[in-house]
């Protein structure tokens, strides 16, 4: 009974840190250029936030689905047949696209400030 309680930690560390999916809410955005967004009105960088949201929200949607995806995946291929939980792919892409739009974000909400577009 003792070994239990020491491997069942043991083994829940282990399921837990092989996938390299994140959760939407873990994903950093990446540094973009405030430049083309300067050149537009205020108007325009409010249509431009409104779409970088929906895509952000469709994005994080999406990640957060394929997190739990690969987790499944991860838990399933643990059980079933362990070396196999090492070559899930994770959700790096998805990832990718959402960290890039958070940073058009960062970007548009750094134009509306230098375009007086916000109080």
């Amino acid at each position: 009974m003792k070994k239990l309680f020491i491997y069942t930690p043991l083994f829940l560390f282990v399921l837990a840190s092989c996938s390299t999916a994140q959760k939407a809410s873990e994903v950093q955005s990446i540094k973009v250029s405030v430049a083309p967004y300067l050149k537009m009105d205020c108007k325009e960088l409010a249509t431009e936030q409104a779409n970088l949201y929906r895509e952000a929200e469709s994005l994080g949607a999406q990640v957060d689905k394929d997190y739990q995806s690969d987790k499944n995946a991860e838990l399933a291929a643990w059980i079933l047949f362990a070396p196999a939980a090492f070559w899930i792919d994770g959700n790096a892409e998805n990832s990718g696209k959402l960290a890039a739009v958070k940073g058009q974000l960062d970007a548009v909400v750094d134009a509306m400030k230098v375009n007086k577009c916000v109080d």
